[in-house]
């Protein structure tokens, strides 16, 4: 299940594709294809290097770190969760810090599948 940040109830009905083919398009034109797998490498070693798990205040930083790479490429709904858990983490909302910590796992997940998928489609 994805979830949509900051965890508004109205908003689940209308949550957005992880992955959105209008942003991941402009990033393609302004980079050029040559550009765009080394990017997207990038990313994805960012993706697995970071287990979201740990004390509040590293999981934050790390939540922060990826907000803004991962929405350059397109991935929203991974850009807001994690600026969700990047607030929790400095509120110290233990609960919401669980419970973004899976969302942004999940999502994390897919993303570094479909970068994966991505660069292998060239």
């Amino acid at each position: 299940m994805r979830l949509t940040a900051p965890l508004e109830p109205d908003a689940m009905a209308t949550t957005p594709p992880s992955l959105d083919a209008a942003i991941y398009a402009d990033l393609r034109q302004a980079v050029g294809d040559e550009a765009l797998p080394v990017l997207l490498g990038r990313f994805r070693a960012q993706l697995q290097g970071w287990s979201v798990t740990g004390e509040r205040a590293a999981l934050g930083a790390a939540a922060h770190g990826v907000i803004a790479s991962s929405g350059l490429i397109g991935f929203t709904q991974l850009s807001r969760l994690c600026a969700a858990l990047e607030t929790a983490c400095t509120s110290g909302d233990l609960d919401a810090v669980r419970e973004l910590a899976a969302a942004v796992s999940d999502e994390k997940a897919f993303a570094e599948a479909e970068v994966s998928r991505l660069i292998a489609a060239g």
